[in-house]
């Protein structure tokens, strides 16, 4: 029998560098002094406005996932096209 399942194996020191460059770029919070709250977009998905302060960037919090959303995955899940 034939496996067709594929791993990803990333090493302690990839995972550590990965982590520190992640903790480099600081924590996000909601936007607007941290009272923004979640809203429901067009597309159904709970977003979330976020601001990072070590950087300066905005970007939504996907809540559903937990993730930060690039600016083309925010654009489709606003459905702003």
């Amino acid at each position: 029998m034939r496996n067709n399942n594929t791993t990803t194996t990333v090493t302690v020191a990839a995972a550590l560098a990965a982590r520190e460059a992640q903790a480099r770029e600081g924590n996000w919070v909601p936007a607007c002094g941290g009272t923004e709250v979640p809203f429901t977009a067009r597309t159904g998905a709970r977003l979330l406005y976020c601001w990072q302060p070590s950087t300066g960037r905005h970007a939504y919090l996907d809540c559903g996932t937990d993730l930060i959303l690039s600016d083309a995955e925010a654009r489709a899940a606003l459905a702003t096209y």
